[in-house]
């Protein structure tokens, strides 16, 4: 009868833990970044709730920021980058 030919001939096969090196822990986070996340967040809020406010509307209305949409994207794009830097944080 015939030999198979997956047969190794008594060579051992390496396992994973022998040709990868171990994984290792990622560095935590500095302190800046969840600092400024939650920075990035308040102002964002801040923003959007100051475009709806009317008395402020009335004092800032030579800001373009509170008078039109501008204010609103804005507030949207630090919200945006709030949650960027958080999702980074370990």
């Amino acid at each position: 009868m015939p030999e198979s030919r997956h047969r190794r001939g008594g060579k051992k096969r390496p396992r994973d833990f022998e040709t990868h090196a171990p994984e290792t822990k990622a560095a935590p986070s500095p302190t800046w970044v969840p600092a400024t996340g939650a920075s990035l967040l308040g102002l964002g809020v801040l923003i959007i709730l100051l475009g709806y406010i009317d008395e402020v509307r009335a004092f800032t209305r030579t800001i373009p920021l509170t008078g039109t949409n501008t204010g609103l994207i804005l507030g949207f794009v630090c919200l945006i980058a709030g949650f960027g830097f958080l999702s980074r944080w370990r």
